[in-house]
Parts: structure tokens; C-alpha cells; sequence
């Protein structure tokens, strides 16, 4: 059963200050990162469990994208993956992630 993917609010201000960030070396960071990013998120569709859970909160799945880590949950019952934050790994990432 395919899973819809779904970005929450903290998500799309993730991608909007790694977007900021990555523009500022080459033009063209950003957009390798989100079509690395695409990819990855592209195969949760079919296999959303494909990824590790979070030793620290296992109701979030962690998948690492380059110096970045994205959180994400399932749920099954309505067939939805859904996205909670892109954070750099480098940061204090359990201060960063709430249910």
C-alpha cells in the first residue's frame, strides 16, 4: 500500500533555511541537496519503515541526508508519512524534535 507524503510546518522552515544556507556557496548545493532529499523521501511511498527509528523517540524514523538528519513518522492507518524536521546533525538535534 503506497504511504502519501506529507510536510509539517516545522519541516518546510527546515527546507527553507537549508535552501538560505546551501545558496550561499554554489548555486547549484541547494539543488543537489533537494534532489537527494526527493529521492530518499520518493522511497518512503512504497517502503516508509526502510529507515532507522530514533533510538532517543522511537515514534519518529531518522534518515540522514548528508550533515542533515530528517525525522519523520508513519502512520499506517491512514496511509501517511509524515514530516517533522530537518535538523544538522552538528546541533542539539532532541531539543529540536517534539511530538
Amino acid at each position: 500500500m503506497s504511504h502519501r507524503i506529507k510536510f509539517l510546518n516545522n519541516a518546510r522552515s527546515d527546507m527553507s533555511c537549508i535552501e538560505d544556507h546551501l545558496s550561499q556557496y554554489y548555486p547549484s548545493t541547494a539543488r543537489k541537496f533537494f534532489e537527494k532529499l526527493e529521492k530518499k523521501i520518493s522511497n518512503l511511498e512504497e517502503n516508509p519503515y526502510m529507515y532507522p527509528a530514533y533510538e532517543d523517540d522511537p515514534f519518529f524514523r531518522k534518515m540522514v541526508i548528508d550533515d542533515n538528519l530528517l525525522f519523520y513518522s508513519v502512520n499506517d492507518e491512514l496511509s501517511l508519512v509524515s514530516m517533522h524536521r530537518i535538523i544538522n546533525s552538528k546541533r542539539d538535534v532532541n531539543a529540536e524534535i517534539e511530538r
